[in-house]
């Protein structure tokens, strides 16, 4: 079992992630047919939506084949498979990326992909999936033999969960549930007038004969072991950036990936301050009026205008208003 019941933030729910770790084993990958196994699951749901890498870049992640181990941020690929204990049947899929600044004594997972499969939602395994790569990201600060676990500012390598996420969307409810679960779990925003942070564009260009247009996303962090923390140092904010264009740089070119770092990098720069205050992420539909620093009226305009997708963009008061209406009716 990879979770460590200790990594599962109070908010989650206590006796429901205790069921869970009862009922359910989360184990890696560590052969072909698992693999396979956990793609094909992650395919069917993340592949019509062009959301998943294709298998033989996966594949040769898990292997090792792109993990540098000389690179100032070395990245390993995990792929996480849970099962009910009753009969084996698969039941959830975690994949991320450990990466780790040994300089810098600080490893950051990259949360990618989590699915509970529909027999099993409801059951709290969403918890144990969201919390196993803090397991994987202690065994890697053990592997290069840092002393761990007392954060910033103490002597320890410090943890951090990363997750890109979508701006909030008062016409896609997913947009407020899946934060809403990550604010549970410990996690909190970095403000995007901060730093703006885009995602590569994955299709294959050169095939599309297409201009690549960087995704704009929020950048969602849980700093483990301070989760009540309510600003993040301004060197490990930068981490996300760097931590996932240390994985990016894998499979798209740095003339891609400088925009996306000139432009995020540009306001943190401007920030006056060494710690950037975090935004709490609203618990639950009575709070949604929280989100108004992350609807897409108030995110999307930090980019550049090709970046902002097709969609028109509402006035942010406006916005809020057709959000909170929206959930106030359920």
């Amino acid at each position: 079992m990879i979770v460590d019941p200790r990594d599962v933030c109070p908010g989650e729910g206590p006796e429901k992630v205790a069921r869970a770790l009862a009922q359910f084993s989360v184990d890696e990958a560590q052969d072909g047919a698992a693999f396979d196994e956990g793609y094909r699951a992650l395919d069917a749901v993340f592949g019509p939506k062009g959301e998943l890498e294709r298998r033989e870049v996966l594949w040769a992640w898990l292997t090792g084949a792109h993990t540098d181990a000389g690179a100032p941020i070395t990245a390993t690929y995990h792929l996480l498979l849970a099962r009910s204990v009753d009969d084996g049947r698969l039941a959830g899929v975690r994949d991320c990326y450990v990466t780790l600044d040994r300089a810098a004594r600080r490893c950051v997972a990259l949360l990618s992909h989590a699915l509970v499969l529909p027999a099993f939602r409801r059951t709290g395994l969403a918890a144990l999936l969201r919390a196993a790569p803090v397991a994987l990201a202690r065994r890697a600060i053990d592997d290069a033999g840092l002393l761990g676990g007392k954060g910033a500012g103490g002597d320890g390598a410090e943890v951090m969960l990363a997750a890109e996420m979508e701006a909030v969307d008062p016409d896609d409810r997913d947009t407020v549930v899946r934060l809403i679960a990550y604010g549970r779990a410990g996690f909190a925003i970095v403000p995007p007038d901060v730093l703006p942070y885009a995602q590569p564009d994955f299709r294959d260009i050169a095939a599309l004969g297409v201009t690549p247009v960087p995704l704009p996303l929020l950048a969602v962090v849980r700093q483990v072991g301070e989760e009540e923390r309510d600003e993040i140092p301004r060197a490990r904010a930068e981490s996300f950036l760097r931590h996932y264009q240390a994985v990016h740089a894998r499979e798209v070119s740095q003339g891609e990936l400088a925009p996306i770092r000139e432009n995020a990098l540009a306001r943190l720069a401007a920030f006056p301050g060494e710690r950037v205050p975090l935004i709490r992420i609203p618990r639950g539909p009575a709070e949604v009026a929280g989100f108004a620093p992350v609807l897409r009226s108030a995110v999307m305009p930090l980019f550049p205008p090709v970046w902002r997708g097709k969609a028109p963009l509402d006035v942010p008061d406006r916005e809020l208003e057709r959000l909170c209406a929206a959930w106030s009716s359920g």
